[in-house]
């Protein structure tokens, strides 16, 4: 008679009863059929799911969600260099769309490390929760989750007395000459990203920004000086004023002419001005000497 003991089958441990909650999250991260596909087509890619998430072998309730995110990585992936290399993708489309593949590989692989680290584990027993598991899904049923337009779907009627959410708009313009320091940073950090094929930084939430100089900004007005492209000799020895003139430029101010400056710098200025103006002003009124009457005896 062998011992029960010995019998590796007998030491395996049970297959995981993975929830259906957990199997219907993982098929709707699958690459969505066209909606006349047939039955067949649906049923091959879930099987082709279920097969990954098999070969995966997620033991307990952490390894299936694990697992759920690395078959939805490599999913989103595949999707994002089709996009990149569809033939109406533009360039910076595309790139943008290599930049979010190359992203989600990184992250499914960053995944699977965490996946086989936590296969090395020891099994644990299994907690019975009791009661306790009815009375936590009573509370998050009751609780609020989303707002009533992302309950109901888009189009649905509000409920009675309430006020329907303003629309958002999809992109919004911003211009260059007020938009803060820290968002210009990043907006200069994004271009650098995308021309550099490297992964773009996670977008802000709200409409998509993009970035304009106004009609009348002296950046449309500028063009280049011609003798800016000419090597001109002995400008190491050149003071600025030499180079100026070189250059044919008369502005003579303190820093650049005020058209130039935000609506803000521009008011700042006019008051130093002010305050210059009447400085001066004063000064001159008390180096005027003091006019005195002739004594009339």
């Amino acid at each position: 008679m062998s011992d029960f003991s010995s019998d590796p089958a007998a030491l395996a441990p049970a297959p995981y009863d993975v929830p259906i909650e957990t199997l219907r999250g993982l098929v709707r991260t699958l690459p969505r059929p066209a909606p006349d596909a047939p039955a067949a087509t649906w049923q091959g890619v879930v099987q082709g799911g279920l097969d990954a998430f098999t070969a995966l072998d997620a033991r307990d309730g952490q390894q299936a969600q694990l697992a759920v995110q690395v078959i939805a990585a490599g999913a989103a992936a595949t999707d994002a260099y089709r996009l990149a290399f569809a033939p109406s993708a533009t360039a910076a489309e595309a790139a943008k769309q290599r930049a979010s593949a190359v992203a989600l590989t990184r992250a499914g692989a960053t995944v699977m490390r965490a996946l086989v680290q936590q296969r090395k584990q020891p099994p644990v027993p299994v907690r019975d929760w009791g009661a306790m598991v009815g009375e936590l899904a009573a509370d998050w049923q009751a609780d609020p989750g989303r707002p009533a337009e992302a309950v109901a779907g888009v189009g649905a009627k509000p409920a009675a007395g309430s006020k329907p959410a303003a629309a958002q708009p999809e992109e919004i313009v911003r211009w260059f000459d007020e938009v803060p320091d820290d968002e210009l940073a990043a907006y200069d950090e994004k271009v650098r990203r995308l021309a550099a094929g490297e992964p773009l930084l996670p977008e802000p939430p709200g409409p998509r920004r993009i970035y304009l100089h106004k009609p009348d900004d002296y950046a449309r007005r500028w063009k280049p000086d011609p003798k800016n492209f000419e090597h001109y000799p002995g400008w190491e020895n050149m003071s600025m004023a030499e180079r100026r003139a070189f250059f044919g430029y008369t502005y003579d101010g303190p820093v650049a002419p005020v058209s130039m400056l935000s609506p803000e710098s521009q008011a700042a200025a006019a008051a130093e001005e002010a305050a210059a103006a009447a400085a001066g002003t004063a000064e001159t009124e008390q180096d005027q000497p003091e006019v005195t009457e002739p004594h009339t005896p």
